[in-house]
Parts: C-alpha cells; sequence; structure tokens
C-alpha cells in the first residue's frame, strides 16, 4: 500500500525524501504530513528557487473532512518552516571533479 508517490519533472529528489520518511506517516498527525508534502515539493525546485504561496498549492483530502486548499497564511507557516537547500546539490555533472582513482580514458579509438 503506498503512503506517498512523487511524479513529474525533477520528481526523483522527492521520491527519495518520501521514501526516506515513509515509515513515520502513519504516526503522523496532518500539521506533519503536509510539512512532510512541503519538504518533498522543496525537493524538486532548483537550489535559487524557493517555494513561496504564489507558486505552491496544498489541498487535504480525507476520509474525514472536506477537501480544503490551504489558505496562503497557513501554507506560509509551513513553507517558513523548510529545511535550507544544498547549493552544491544542482551542480551540473560536467562540472562535478572526477574520483580521486579515476583513470583517463583513450578515446583515439
Amino acid at each position: 500500500e503506498y503512503y506517498a508517490m512523487a511524479i513529474g519533472g525533477r520528481s526523483t529528489s522527492a521520491k527519495t525524501y518520501l521514501e526516506k520518511h515513509h515509515e513515520s506517516f502513519a504516526s503522523t498527525d496532518l500539521n506533519g504530513l503536509i510539512q512532510h508534502a512541503v519538504e518533498a515539493l522543496n525537493k524538486t525546485t532548483a537550489s535559487d528557487t524557493n517555494l513561496s504561496v504564489k507558486n505552491t498549492g496544498v489541498v487535504v483530502i480525507s476520509t474525514s473532512e472536506k477537501y480544503r486548499e490551504l489558505p496562503a497564511d497557513e501554507l506560509q507557516k509551513f513553507i517558513d518552516k523548510l529545511e535550507k537547500k544544498d547549493p552544491e546539490a544542482d551542480a551540473p555533472m560536467e562540472d562535478a571533479p572526477p574520483p580521486a582513482d579515476a583513470a583517463a580514458m583513450d578515446t583515439s579509438g
């Protein structure tokens, strides 16, 4: 049974976050689940892009409550608690240094 899913562009980072935390979801209250969702969304954006109430929306769908979209002031409280991003996470692969034990590749054919 799935408790969380991420799809679309740059979803791998969100999936990784959700997989890392999914075991706690069953015992987490609604606010905690919303915070996890916003953290997962935050993982999908570039390091120079921050979530805001203008580019983010959260809807709660529950068997015990009516469908509702979080108002901007409530959503802002979750955005304010986001973990800081690692600017190195978006470094293009070609800029990454080669491993210390990497040998030069002969491409002369």
